[in-house]
Parts: structure tokens; C-alpha cells; sequence
């Protein structure tokens, strides 16, 4: 994923959780706006709860190879936010997977 691609200014993703639309199941809160640009753009969110920074951060690199292999399929120029749930961090790759793809297939809460 490139970094014109990612959401990383604190007020952008307030803005956009406080005002904007979401989908949520057990392991994902996925907030989407409109966006004001030609592709989407993309931020994730990961609570302290999950763990320490090592920890964090390999659930932010898995969950960026699925949003690049998932952002093939859309096209439009939306924002979205994932906000990671507590229950991710015992998840495998594989599993994180399948629960997002649920999620944005319409197969949420």
C-alpha cells in the first residue's frame, strides 16, 4: 500500500468516525466517507489493549496486505477507517482475513 494512500492525520480520522457512517462485526469497526480523490484512502486504528507495539504492529502490516489485495477489487474514491477489535489480536492471518472479507461482503452485525 503507498503512503498517498493512507490516512494519518489525527483530525481527519476524528472527523470521519465522529460524523461518518459505519459496518462493524466482533473483530472490525469500518467507518467509510466519501472521499475527495481519485482512489481510496485507508487508516487503521489499533488499540493499546492489543498488545505492545511489536504486537500492533504486525496486526497493522497483515491488515495492510489484505487491504491491497481488497482495494484491486473496488473502484471508487472513498476513505476508510478499520478500527481493530480486541479480539483480533488472537486471530491468524488467515482469519483476520476471512472476518474483514465478511465484513465489507455485507455479512456484518
Amino acid at each position: 500500500m503507498k503512503k498517498r494512500e493512507m490516512i494519518k492525520s489525527h483530525n481527519e480520522f476524528s472527523e470521519i468516525i465522529q460524523k461518518e457512517k459505519y459496518i462493524k462485526n466482533k473483530d472490525f469497526t469500518l467507518y467509510i466517507r466519501k472521499g475527495n480523490y481519485e482512489y481510496p484512502h485507508f487508516g487503521i486504528a489499533v488499540s493499546k489493549k492489543l498488545g505492545n507495539a511489536v504486537k500492533r504492529n504486525k496486526l497493522k502490516r497483515q491488515m495492510r496486505v489484505i487491504l491491497t489485495e481488497w482495494k484491486k477489487t473496488l473502484n471508487d474514491n472513498q476513505d476508510y477507517i478499520i478500527i481493530m477489535k480486541e479480539n483480533t489480536k488472537n486471530l491468524s492471518f488467515q482469519e483476520l482475513q476471512n472476518s474483514f472479507l465478511n465484513l465489507v461482503n455485507g455479512k456484518g452485525e
